[in-house]
């Protein structure tokens, strides 16, 4: 057994790796041109962004743990906006911080202590990218409403962001992860 000092190194250390795979996930979403939509605000930014950032979390979450997750999703959301490469109005970080918590917390949940993979740990992906997604379609347009200062095409376009392109950027990270949690899985 393991003392328990090298395990929190080897948990702060897989952490931040995870953050720091996030904000580049995030920087290099932003490499890709502003005016390159897909739907509505729905942009190939937020597509690529979105998916690789869900990915880590899943993938993380798989493999060092539930805290390490939630703590990967709330410091990078943070984080991002503390470095410019956050949402357009600040106040929606927070929301996306506990957005990606609950994707972590439903995921490793559902999951279990003995980390079911195969056909449970799809549906826990699937569960969690719809929790993701609802609470954030749900929350964004309610805080946004309830500032002042944010202009009403604003309000329209980040309500739409934070809706259904929330499910499918959580959904698609999720097969991503899907096709690289067995392959780490391997290698333990």
């Amino acid at each position: 057994m393991q003392p328990a000092s090298h395990n929190a190194v080897r948990w702060v250390a897989r952490t931040a790796m995870g953050i720091a795979l996030i904000i580049l996930a995030q920087l290099l979403g932003k490499a890709f041109p502003a005016g390159a939509v897909i739907a509505g605000p729905f942009s190939v930014n937020q597509l690529v962004t979105g998916s690789l950032v869900n990915c880590v979390l899943f993938v993380f979450t798989a493999v060092s743990g539930l805290w390490s997750g939630v703590t990967m999703g709330i410091v990078s959301a943070m984080l991002a906006q503390f470095i410019g490469i956050g949402p357009a109005v600040s106040a929606v970080s927070p929301v996306v911080a506990l957005g990606n918590a609950l994707l972590c917390a439903a995921f490793a949940l559902m999951l279990g202590r003995e980390r079911a993979y195969g056909a449970r740990q799809w549906a826990a992906m699937a569960i969690s990218a719809v929790i993701k997604c609802a609470f954030l379609w749900i929350t964004v347009p309610l805080l946004l409403g309830a500032l002042s200062g944010v202009k009403p095409q604003q309000v329209q376009m980040l309500s739409v962001m934070f809706s259904w392109p929330q499910g499918c950027t959580a959904l698609l990270g999720g097969a991503l992860a899907g096709l690289v949690i067995p392959r780490l899985r391997k290698l333990k």
